[in-house]
């Protein structure tokens, strides 16, 4: 569908797009096809999309997959949306705020859990956290962001764009960036050039307690500028911590924004030994 033709459908429904909401509807085929085939489906898949929209890429989806769950949480497009898969059987339309709903629950039982989507702008960075924390055996998420977040999700150590969402995501998945998506492919254009971001999950390390990984990522990127042997003060007594960071092999004179997904691991691993040992 060209941007033309999308503006007129949009119109016909009385639809205006909604700065509050990020409403940016992708309507170019070619990004589209390529999301859609990024996605690798078969019909033993669940795909979930967010921000399902006008369900151009919906219909792509359904296409290849056994099941797709499409979430909007705008009404006037989720009436919208169920008429474009009103002959799609594979489609279950959601109208809801996806950040209020139980993520694990949207994923039908028996096919495999994967997350296609153009995510709208202001919930990317929390949901992506919250789908790779909370919804055990993903297999596969191909997402639509800001460059901006792109670049975050595939930031090295001692970038500027590292950062806490880099190491929350990173410590369940490897990312790479595998498509950028210009302004003029959106209805309306946004202001900002976007790409696409895959995600495959992985085994999460061993012997890592999640919570203590992710309040040590907390506290060092709270307080970037300062040593780590500083902002971790408090979650640890200090001769656990030293002892912790020198069998990680991690000099706590260094800063937050230097260490690794797996330097931060072996951290939380050895303060979670340490406590262990003492009862």
């Amino acid at each position: 569908m060209a941007p033309s033709e999308l503006w007129r459908l949009l119109k016909s429904h009385g639809i205006r797009p909604r700065r509050s909401l990020g409403q940016h509807f992708l309507a170019s085929s070619r990004y589209l096809a390529r999301i859609a085939e990024l996605g690798e489906l078969g019909p033993e898949d669940a795909v979930l999309e967010v921000g399902a929209g006008t369900g151009l890429l919906t219909v792509r989806l359904a296409a290849r997959a056994g099941v797709v769950v499409a979430v909007e949480v705008d009404p006037r497009l989720a009436e919208l949306l169920q008429q474009a898969v009103q002959d799609q059987p594979r489609v279950r339309v959601i109208q809801a705020d996806v950040l209020r709903l139980d993520l694990p629950t949207l994923f039908p039982a028996g096919f495999r859990r994967k997350v296609v989507a153009n995510l709208p702008y202001g919930i990317a960075s929390p949901l992506l956290v919250r789908l790779l924390e909370e919804v055990s055996d993903l297999k596969r998420l191909v997402v639509t962001v800001q460059e901006e977040v792109a670049r975050r999700l595939v930031a090295r150590p001692a970038t500027a764009e590292y950062g806490l969402l880099t190491v929350l995501v990173r410590f369940h998945a490897d990312a790479r960036l595998a498509l950028r998506v210009p302004p003029s492919a959106f209805v309306p254009p946004p202001k900002v050039s976007s790409a696409v971001v895959v995600l495959t999950p992985r085994p999460r390390p061993e012997g890592v307690d999640y919570g203590l990984f992710r309040a040590l990522a907390k506290a060092a990127f709270g307080q970037r500028r300062k040593q780590l042997q500083r902002a971790w003060a408090g979650l640890a007594a200090p001769e656990d911590l030293r002892e912790a960071a020198r069998r990680a092999g991690v000099d706590l004179r260094r800063r937050g924004e230097t260490l690794t997904v797996d330097e931060f691991a072996a951290v939380a691993r050895s303060v979670q030994a340490l406590r262990s040992a003492r009862g």
